[in-house]
């Protein structure tokens, strides 16, 4: 990959297209308005108590401290009593303080959550085709890291060039709706702690204040464009961080391979170039960092703070001013320093969130295309017939994937279905599972179309075994309940008997109960078993097989067989196979070829007259060592 692909492009959104976006979220953050609309009520008054606090510091300068005509017990008892006023002024602020981040915390995660719950939902009920248009890793990255805000209260600009960009996931982030109740108010605190401190000052000397004023426009103008320069950069080392990162997991995974074809030198090479460019981005960063803080800004505040204090010093010379105004003064612009460089590094910040926003609400507005009708029927107990009428499917519009599918499958019946590859066998299962929709023809479960019932009350009377079983984290009761959570004893019992998953389960130490996950020692025929059990402990109506044995070796396969063989009593089969051996024994089988049936009939038939079926059969019997 390129220097140039590896930098991409800024990451930044147009004002109009930030405003529509927080338009949109912000019908998350309405049920928790009162808590938003309240914490800016305490800012309203924290922040002007704060800085009270500091401007009283002039009064016990002149009124106790420089007051030599007053004794020292009168000087005391000016300093205890404005001084406690202060505290108190100081402790009222940090309570409303504290009041208001708790409320903004709360809402944030709380309405995250809400909008973390609608994204799972939402991509649940999105079509097979969208969620095939992208790799599962970006549903994964939306779902989690674009949810997760990035932001985190800066001071500086390091959280712009660094946090922004990080993969880590900050359990104490408030989340994507940091945005509304965190940066917001936040932008709010600055920009109303500046007009107190330039109200402040202008009772000290409306120089003072104007010049405050003034202050903030170099000031913001020279941090926006340098921290822009840090945003690019940040998001070419993150480029570049991600990339070698992917080298990284690629050599660890693939490590096997790269020994068997002597390439562990080669992929050294890769990683050793891949570092480098991460390096030299990196050191670019930190140069950034350094130049935009210690010599830009760092540069303009003593600049401003030198020229105030010399001319507050002159004011005191010339008798116009006092010691006390130096000090609030000298207190005041400390403390608006802290507001400004907040809003330099939020207003980035938020510009910068509003990118995974954008993100999360793309998928948002994708309309799922299955749903259930008004007035759906519940699908009451069916005895396993299905009837394809007209059936005609295509991923792609001008690619049909299936034309002119008639087939009707009895109660009881095993169905066999081949063909070669891309054939339209797993879309002809799929369209049986509703897990997309025909564009013409119905399908239809005892007489039902399926398109007037719920899915889900057809799905509870199906099984379905992949061509490989997906394992999850627990034992192997928890992965075969994981088909039934509901499932009682007796149907658990018979799920492993009939799958054959209590035969090897017993010789392990725990039984059933033996821990086991996707990087777990089971062999692919018990893995199979396992997903053969899934679909049975449902007590299914119809069982689908999408290739089930494909990736098993001979000898399993015929164990698997043997299991599925024994579930024919009262179950409809629909058995999707590569290799016709699986399906042999069929009642019947379905030929297809580029997404028709071409023939359909019980082994001995289509083996005795020419077809497609014969075909395949021969080819594969010559490689089986079968006459």
């Amino acid at each position: 990959m390129t220097a140039s692909r590896l930098d991409g492009e800024d990451p930044r959104l147009p004002f109009r297209d930030a405003v529509a976006i927080l338009r949109r979220f912000w019908r998350f953050a309405r049920p928790y308005r009162g808590k938003f609309f309240l914490s800016l009520a305490l800012l309203l008054f924290a922040v002007p108590l704060g800085q009270f606090a500091l401007f009283l510091t002039r009064d016990v300068t002149n009124q106790a401290l420089l007051a030599t005509n007053l004794t020292v017990d009168q000087r005391w008892s000016i300093v205890v009593r404005i001084v406690g006023l202060q505290i108190l002024f100081w402790l009222a602020s940090a309570v409303l303080s504290t009041w208001r981040e708790v409320l903004e915390w709360y809402g944030s995660m709380r309405s995250t959550f809400d909008v973390r719950i609608a994204f799972y939902r939402h991509l649940q009920r999105l079509p097979l085709g969208f969620l095939s248009l992208r790799a599962p890793g970006e549903h994964l990255f939306r779902a989690t890291t674009d949810m997760v805000s990035m932001f985190r209260p800066a001071v500086g600009g390091q959280e712009v060039a660094i946090a922004t960009y990080s993969n880590d996931v900050d359990p104490y982030d408030p989340g994507i709706m940091g945005m509304i109740f965190r940066s917001a108010p936040l932008l709010v605190e600055t920009v109303y702690s500046l007009a107190w401190g330039a109200a402040l000052l202008f009772l000290i000397d409306p120089a003072l204040s104007l010049a405050l004023a003034l202050y903030v426009v170099p000031f913001t103008l020279a941090s926006q464009f340098m921290f822009g320069r840090v945003r690019r950069t940040a998001f070419a080392f993150k480029r570049r961080t991600e990339y070698e990162t992917g080298v990284l997991r690629d050599s660890i995974a693939g490590l096997r391979t790269l020994k068997a074809f002597g390439r562990v030198r080669r992929q050294l090479g890769q990683y050793f170039g891949a570092a480098a460019n991460t390096r030299r981005k990196g050191i670019r960063l930190v140069a950034e960092l350094v130049l935009t803080q210690n010599v830009v800004q760092s540069g303009l505040r003593w600049a401003f703070s030198a020229t105030v204090y010399i001319y507050v010093a002159f004011r005191i010379l010339q008798g116009k001013a006092t010691v006390g105004d130096w000090v609030a003064t000298f207190l005041l612009i400390e403390a608006a320093q802290i507001p400004l460089e907040k809003f330099v590094g939020i207003f980035q910040l938020v510009r910068m969130q509003l990118v995974p926003a954008q993100r999360v609400l793309e998928t948002l507005d994708v309309e799922p295309k299955l749903q259930d009708l008004p007035g759906a029927l519940k699908l009451s107990p069916i005895s396993g017939g299905i009837r394809f009428e007209g059936v005609e499917f295509a991923y792609e519009r001008g690619r049909p994937a299936l034309q002119g599918i008639d087939l009707t499958v009895e109660p009881g019946e095993y169905i066999g279905i081949v063909g070669p590859s891309g054939a339209g066998k797993s879309s002809l299962i799929a369209l049986a599972l509703r897990l997309y929709g025909a564009d013409a023809g119905s399908i239809r479960y005892d007489g039902y179309d399926i398109r007037e019932v719920q899915i889900q009350s057809l799905l509870e009377q199906t099984g379905t075994v992949p061509q490989l079983t997906t394992i999850y984290s627990g034992t192997i009761a928890d992965n075969v309940l994981f088909g039934n959570p509901w499932a009682t004893p007796e149907q658990l019992s018979r799920a492993l008997e009939l799958s054959g998953v209590g035969e090897f389960a017993c010789r392990l130490p725990k039984g059933i109960e033996t821990e086991i996950g996707e990087g777990g020692s089971l062999s692919g025929g018990e893995r199979q078993r396992i997903g053969i059990a899934r679909a049975l402990v449902r007590s299914p109506r119809i069982l689908f097989l999408d290739e089930a044995t494909a990736s098993l070796d001979p000898a399993t396969e015929d164990a698997v067989l043997r299991a599925v063989d024994g579930l024919r009593s009262g179950l409809t089969i629909l058995s999707i196979a590569h290799r016709l051996k699986a399906v042999v024994g069929c009642d019947r089988i379905v030929v297809m070829d580029a997404g028709r049936i071409v023939q359909i009939g019980n082994h001995a038939e289509l083996v005795a007259k020419s077809g497609l079926y014969r075909d395949l059969w021969h080819e594969q019997a010559r490689g089986m060592g079968v006459a």
